[in-house]
């Protein structure tokens, strides 16, 4: 059984030039009949023979009209012109006309404007042939009000085609246009989703890190050294309120008025650095911080990303290199290149890591590589040849001239 639709399906899918073929032939036959004298009934075998090939001439270039649309559309408009000359001649009665019409449509929905135009104007040829030809049997009493009547008939009827080929096109551009925007848009929903997950990290994963390191610590002192439990308790409730500050920052920034707050409330960055290493020594890691340069200016974003990575790696020292590790974090300013940059290096040989894979949320360093190429910095993270880890990256800052450094 046939299913209704089903050539119909089987007719879109097929291959552009399988498409165009079959348009070629559905105009072909009511082209012979409405614009030649292959109908008549006194017309001879031999006369319609010569008029349907002459025709299938014109009509095979169809088949690649949208593969070639300003070759076929001359080569169209050439066959038309030649049967208006050919019909002058007395050849054979025929003035083609929806094969030009097709490929005038073709050049105004794939072609700019200037190519369109110029199509447009050149039908006036074949056109004003066609209408001449229409006027050949006219007695002279009624040729006038036959010429503005032809005329009007291929002159809106090339106009309209093109117009709706003109007006395909922009609705094809508009398309577009729709779709490249909803691309952008999504594109920017999910730029905002691993943004917003990079931020939850480093605040919510490193902060809670922390605190659980030092619970632990203070769990194994608690009845040996009061004074060290305190300590932990005063870190812990510190770690925490300042993840809680910077939670409630995030979720205000996510709010309609994000930018405007955002640019209002003051961030963190590597003036941040000193209760950042005060926290990671009181787990049992010693960080030492070594800077070397002089200091340029940073934007809000390369602050903050300074300041993620410095807090990125040494919560992943504490993890995984224990308590006892030497941690260095060295901040190098090139203010001549416009660049800083930032090394965490840790020995690893602190006590061994115990149950601390679960502290581990595997997004660390990504989250860093990418924003520091949001940034347009670079990034580099590996493990040390004599043991231990780095993370490291170049940053860009304000570039100074020598006299600024010198003074």
């Amino acid at each position: 059984m046939t299913v209704p639709g089903t050539a119909l399906g089987k007719l879109y899918r097929a291959a552009p030039v399988v498409q165009d073929s079959v348009l070629a032939v559905a105009l072909l036959l009511p082209d012979l009949f409405l614009f030649s004298d292959f109908a008549l009934p006194l017309v001879g075998l031999a006369d319609r023979l010569l008029t349907v090939g002459y025709a299938i001439l014109g009509y095979a270039a169809l088949a690649v009209r949208r593969r070639a649309a300003l070759a076929v559309f001359a080569y169209v408009w050439a066959h038309a012109l030649g049967g208006e000359l050919l019909t002058a001649a007395g050849v054979f009665d025929y003035s083609p006309t929806l094969a030009l019409l097709a490929a005038l449509y073709t050049v105004a929905a794939l072609r700019s404007a200037r190519p369109a135009v110029s199509a447009l104007v050149s039908v006036v040829v074949p056109v004003a042939l066609s209408v001449r030809a229409a006027l050949a049997d006219v007695p002279e009493a009624e040729r006038l009000t036959s010429l503005i009547g032809v005329a009007c008939f291929y002159g809106l009827l090339n106009l309209e085609v093109w117009a709706v080929g003109r007006w395909v096109r922009a609705g094809r551009a508009a398309a577009v246009r729709d779709r490249l925007a909803v691309a952008r848009a999504e594109e920017a929903v999910l730029s905002e989703r691993a943004r917003t997950a990079r931020e939850l990290h480093d605040i919510v994963a490193n902060a809670v890190t922390v605190m659980v390191l030092q619970a632990g610590g203070a769990r194994h002192v608690l009845r040996t050294d009061p004074g060290r439990v305190e300590n932990a308790l005063d870190q812990i409730e510190s770690c925490g309120k300042t993840a809680v500050a910077e939670l409630r920052h995030m979720l205000l920034v996510l709010r309609t008025e994000g930018e405007r707050l955002a640019a209002e409330e003051p961030g963190f960055g590597l003036a941040d650095l000193d209760p950042l290493l005060n926290g990671v020594r009181q787990v049992g890691l010693t960080a030492h911080l070594r800077v070397t340069g002089v200091p340029a200016s940073l934007t809000r974003s390369v602050d903050l990303t300074a300041y993620r990575l410095v807090q990125e790696a040494l919560t992943n020292a504490a993890k995984h290199a224990g308590p006892g590790a030497v941690t260095v974090v060295r901040l190098d300013w090139h203010p001549v290149d416009g660049r800083l940059e930032i090394a965490v290096e840790d020995d690893g040989r602190g006590a061994p890591a115990t149950a601390r894979s679960e502290l581990s949320t595997g997004h660390g360093l990504l989250g860093l590589r990418e924003r520091v190429a949001v940034c347009g910095g670079t990034f580099e993270a590996g493990p040390l040849p004599d043991g231990g880890f780095r993370v490291a990256a170049g940053l860009p800052t304000r570039k100074l001239s020598p006299q600024e450094v010198g003074t």
